[in-house]
């Protein structure tokens, strides 16, 4: 039997030994599929994500004719029933066919126990064979259990003579130990519903962290039967208490364990809002950005009283190990000016608001460790370095803080260069691995400027935010680093775009923290990603589901050419969408409504990237994809007319309308290229300009949003949206070259 290895990469635990089985009833295909298969000449394989660590492809496919029939050896743990029947549910849902009744190939599944103490990644692995006499899956745990499920759903594919897994045989194991999300729930109330959803996705790309962030200056998102008007702050939403037990039971039932945000002791809204005997406020006339306004009152043993008893309450609803008490951007002036405080200083030999912010932390600290917990703080928690060695540093603003922070000794997660909110495409922020130093952040050039912008930004841009080239980490730090968390902040967000804003962004997200480091081509990624995301559209995700109604709001009953144009554009990036922010940098303040195009716009378009791909093929010579190309552009071409009639009267689409046009022109010159292509004679002179004027302007306004700081500089494009098709055009107009 040919086979070909896939991915190779080192191990993080021994191989499973060989173990028996219940024989089950040998299954194969008819002979006539067998010998149309072995004329194959290489073997087609499913899609995976994450890429397992190392995967062999065996010629020949497992027929699936029914409900998979389950026995276990030595797994005992409660949840895996349940696992095993949402696998049966998920092949439904990809394969449309009813399999209950019948009985399909058999699947054998058997734990081993792993050593307390060792690596938590241990329980994770999985071998997974599949073979014609039917699945096997061999775990290091019932975790391992569940990430094996996890890759079997991906080997599911209906093609004729029906639905088949591949045969393979996959041992894999994750990189890292913490493969997160961060939500946060407070900037817009997030349902229940919708937190399940991402679960259920999290499950099926073996990501295994739910971080919420459950308390800021809008709301506090958790029932404290202690201090009851916590809940009313803000809008006045929030999760009881049995929401809470039974999220935590949803997501641990799927592998999935979730670690609480409340943040203290800026942030503080919410509590000075409902308790401001705990809280100081700005002595002087606030800025516009609320963060800074509020912090708790570090000075008094009321505080630490207070923080005790709530945290106590809290921690007890979330039996993770791991608790994260927030830390980030207390502002110097909420402290510092307020006389009471420089006297406790002065009392206390604190020579800086750092050095009260460390004596702050170290009171926290030890707070969660009286109730079980291990503290995680963002990394301005480990500025002083004196906070003790066992609180666990989120590294947020760049990839030196991750070295800042294991140089020091601490365990560490990686968000820096992961923020999903700012709206980058996947291939963002798959270029950074959770160990790289100095890769993410503001350049020193850019945050000259914008100090220089103004005397606000200058008081918001720090060191802190600046990316400076510092060497490799070494292995013994390398080792503490924990893993990275893709983070999701709401400030232009509604409930209704988690799906959209989180998916399939994250799965990338996943198979970074997942496979071997050495796993890094963007063009296999972008080839992957639409079959991962319509599988996760099979088994539950609205993320389609949403656009199309918000494009119905925008359009009701004339809904095609809104989604013909949202297929080919993206928000802008880094901020330059949340127009409260630029509103702020003013002196005002707004209400920013999320109902417009580039709210409903898919942060990476799919679309645009599938046909970069076709058109870089088509210059190179392919001309195999031609009709698929001309069909595309056409359609574009075409859509203009329809766009322009369904936005006449509705302001929210007669913003686009400049994009639109560009898109028809880009269009355009692109079936001029491709005709120049395919009969030998060039471009005129007028239409080669017409073409490059068009990619000049849409290329500059894709540049206005690149990075943080030009967000604020430059002038945005109309709608706030980016045109995603021009570097696909470019490939057509150097084809016709």
């Amino acid at each position: 039997m040919q086979s070909r290895p896939l991915v190779n990469g080192n191990a993080c635990m021994r191989p499973f030994p060989p173990f028996r089985t219940v024989s089950p009833r040998r299954r194969t295909l008819p002979l006539v599929g067998l010998l149309a298969l072995s004329a194959l000449p290489a073997i087609a394989a499913p899609t995976l994500m994450p890429q397992p660590r190392q995967t062999n492809w065996s010629q020949g496919v497992l027929p699936i004719d029914g409900a998979f029939a389950v026995s276990w050896k030595d797994c005992g743990d409660p949840r895996l029933p349940a696992a095993a029947r949402r696998l049966q549910d998920d092949v439904l849902s990809l394969t449309g066919m009813a399999l209950t009744g019948r009985q399909g190939p058999s699947l054998a599944v058997s734990c081993r126990r792993s050593p307390r103490g060792g690596d938590p990644r241990a329980e994770e692995a999985y071998r997974l064979t599949v073979a014609a006499d039917g699945v096997r899956l061999e775990a290091g745990g019932a975790l391992g259990v569940l990430r094996g499920l996890a890759t079997l759903r991906q080997l599911v594919e209906t093609k004729p003579p029906g639905a088949t897994l591949a045969y393979a045989t996959i041992d894999d194991a994750p990189r890292f130990a913490w493969r997160g999300l961060m939500i946060d729930t407070v900037r817009h109330f997030v349902t229940l519903d919708t937190i399940k959803r991402q679960i259920d996705a999290m499950e099926r790309v073996k990501l295994n962290v739910l971080h919420l962030h459950l308390s800021d200056n809008e709301g506090f998102r958790v029932e404290s039967r202690r201090y009851p008007k916590l809940q009313t702050a803000g809008d006045g939403q929030f999760y009881t208490q049995d929401q809470v037990r039974e999220l935590v039971t949803y997501a641990a039932e799927r592998g999935v364990r979730i670690v609480p945000e409340f943040d203290v002791p800026g942030h503080g809204g919410a509590i000075a809002q409902t308790y401001p005997e705990f809280t100081l406020a700005q002595p002087k006339p606030a800025n516009a950005f609320a963060a800074l306004d509020r912090a708790l009152d570090p000075t008094r043993e009321e505080t630490y009283r207070f923080l005790d008893r709530l945290l106590g309450e809290m921690a007890a609803l979330f039996p993770d190990a791991y608790f994260h008490v927030g830390g980030d951007e207390v502002s110097d002036a909420v402290w510092l000016d307020h006389p009471h405080v420089q006297a406790f200083m002065k009392a206390q030999g604190l020579a800086s608001k750092q050095a009260l912010e460390a004596r702050f932390h170290q009171r926290v600290a030890a707070i969660m460790r009286k109730h079980g917990k291990t503290m995680i703080g963002w990394e301005e928690v480990a500025v002083t370095g004196t906070v003790p060695k066992d609180v666990v540093v989120q590294a947020w603003q760049t990839s030196n803080a991750t070295a800042h922070a294991v140089k020091a000794g601490h365990r560490t997660i990686v968000s820096a260069g992961y923020y999903l909110d700012l709206l980058e495409p996947a291939a963002f922020h798959y270029q950074y691995d959770p160990l790289d130093t100095g890769a993410a952040g503001l350049t020193p050039a850019e945050a000259e400027m914008g100090r220089k912008l103004s005397p606000l930004m200058a008081a918001v841009l720090t060191d802190a935010l600046v990316a400076k080239p510092l060497p490799p980490l070494t292995p013994d730090e390398e080792a503490l680093v924990l893993g990275g968390e893709a983070a999701l902040w709401g400030e232009t967000l509604s409930d209704e775009m988690i799906d959209k804003a989180l998916w399939p962004r994250a799965a990338a997200m996943a198979e970074r923290f997942w496979s071997p480091r050495e796993i890094r081509d963007t063009a296999d990624l972008y080839r992957r990603l639409p079959m991962v995301q319509d599988q996760l559209r099979l088994q539950g995700l609205q993320d389609g589901a949403v656009q199309a109604r918000m494009a119905a709001r925008l359009a009701p009953g004339d809904t095609e050419a809104v989604m013909t144009l949202l297929d080919l554009v993206g928000p802008t990036r880094n901020m330059a969408h949340n127009h409260r922010i630029l509103a702020a940098l003013r002196g005002q303040k707004i209400v920013q409504e999320l109902n417009g195009l580039a709210d409903a716009a898919p942060v990476d378009s799919l679309v645009a990237r599938r046909f970069e791909a076709r058109a870089r093929a088509y210059a190179a010579g392919d001309r195999g994809e031609a009709a698929a190309l001309r069909a595309d552009l056409q359609t574009w071409r075409a859509n203009h007319a329809r766009f322009q009639a369904v936005a006449k009267g509705r302001p929210a689409l007669e913003a686009a309308l400049p994009i639109s046009t560009d898109i028809a022109a880009l269009a355009t010159a692109g079936l001029q290229a491709m005709d120049a292509a395919e009969t030998g004679k060039p471009l005129s002179q007028e239409d080669l300009a017409a073409a490059e004027a068009v990619l000049t302007r849409v290329t500059a306004f894709e540049a206005a949003s690149a990075r943080p700081l030009f967000s604020f500089l430059g002038k945005q494009p109309p709608a706030d949206l980016i045109i995603k098709i021009s570097p696909g055009v470019r490939a057509l107009l150097t084809a016709a070259r």
